[in-house]
């Protein structure tokens, strides 16, 4: 005996099976595509948070550097390399060097400042470096009275300055004994003060 479907009591049990199986469907995609756009907002946070961390990182580094900066500016400014001319700082020093020294006789000639070219030398649009030349004629019992006054000159004040020049003149007759009462030579110099006018 051939059992008969009853399509009749069936119809209603196949139209709620279509139904579920199309929401089941429907929710499946609703939810791939709402997995899909969350997905893209959690990569575009995780850039937007990894761009941020470099930002930051880079604030603390130039952070760092402005700190680093700013205190070798301070020192500078207060050394006198960065400012106006400091001419009294510079005749104290040199005078200073000299009572130590010694030297039988020192004069000085401090002329006006002017601006500082040496080839080869870059600087910034806002920096401006200048130099104040200052003529050195002083009597000395050796040669060696003029390199111990450029050192003493250099440890003796934090400012920046070059030697642009010196000659030095026998007194007297070649191969005699030097006198250590008097002057046995004389020495003409000339030297720069740097000074930095940063705006």
């Amino acid at each position: 005996m051939i059992n008969k479907i009853d399509w009749y009591f069936l119809k209603r049990t196949l139209v709620f099976l279509v139904i579920a199986v199309v929401l089941s469907g429907a929710l499946v995609v609703l939810g791939m595509q709402f997995e899909d756009a969350r997905y893209e907002e959690f990569k575009k946070g995780e850039n937007n948070l990894r761009t941020t961390h470099s930002l930051y990182k880079n604030m603390v580094n130039d952070i760092d550097l402005l700190e680093q900066y700013t205190s070798k500016y301070s020192q500078f400014k207060a050394s006198g390399l960065v400012g106006g001319e400091r001419r009294l700082s510079w005749i104290e020093s040199l005078e200073s060097t000299n009572s130590v020294l010694k030297l039988p006789t020192l004069t000085y000639n401090l002329m006006s400042q002017e601006g500082f070219v040496r080839q080869g030398l870059k600087t910034g649009r806002n920096v401006v470096i200048n130099s104040s030349p200052m003529e050195l004629s002083m009597a000395l019992l050796h040669e060696e009275d003029l390199f111990a006054l450029i050192e003493g000159l250099s440890l003796s004040i934090s400012n920046l300055f070059t030697v642009d020049s010196c000659s030095l003149l026998l007194l007297g007759p070649v191969g005699r004994s030097f006198d250590t009462q008097k002057a046995n030579m004389t020495a003409n110099c000339v030297i720069r003060w740097i000074s930095i006018d940063a705006k």
